[in-house]
């Protein structure tokens, strides 16, 4: 609501917001595929295999959710609490995810076993790449703002400024 609307002829989605995606979808896909391959070095797939694998994708996908509340504020700007739907949705999902791994009605269905806290903690650690990468890309895409004199607003906390933005909430 902050700018006018786009031009009939203006894209629905930019370039930057493309050039973004196609950014996430190759280090998911790569760190997926890493993990799959470094796991079948025995030739053969193990539940176990087939639940790190599972894990780390839907983990790799979480953690893409959370960079993706802005596309180019900084989360740690806009608030890791400032969204509680958000933060319902991810807490959902991650439930889920632990029960498709701990419960056994549905290891069974999945055919997935339990992961041991060192398992979770790698994985949260090397799926966390996603983000660390998209908070990178936000600041260097900042820095050349500010280089440029074409500074956006960023504010805090969801404070506007940035249209671009979405599931933000003032604080």
């Amino acid at each position: 609501m902050l700018l006018p609307p786009r031009k009939r002829n203006e894209a629905v989605v930019s370039r930057e917001l493309l050039t973004n995606a196609i950014l996430s979808a190759f280090v998911v896909s790569i760190g997926t595929l890493w993990t799959f391959s470094s796991l079948m070095l025995d030739g053969e797939v193990t539940p176990r295999d087939a639940t790190i694998t599972f894990t780390t994708f839907v983990f790799f996908d979480l953690f893409n959710a959370l960079s993706c509340r802005s596309q180019s504020k900084s989360i740690f700007n806009i608030g890791f609490l400032s969204n509680r739907t958000f933060l319902v949705a991810v807490g959902l999902s991650l439930a889920g995810q632990l029960l498709v791994i701990y419960f056994p009605p549905l290891q069974s269905v999945f055919h997935t076993e339990a992961l041991t806290l060192y398992d979770l903690v790698s994985i949260a650690v090397f799926t966390s790449s996603v983000f660390w990468i998209d908070e990178g890309r936000k600041l260097l895409s900042e820095v050349n703002r500010n280089r440029n004199g074409r500074r956006i607003n960023t504010g805090t906390y969801g404070s506007g400024g940035d249209p671009r933005s979405f599931g933000e909430r003032r604080m």
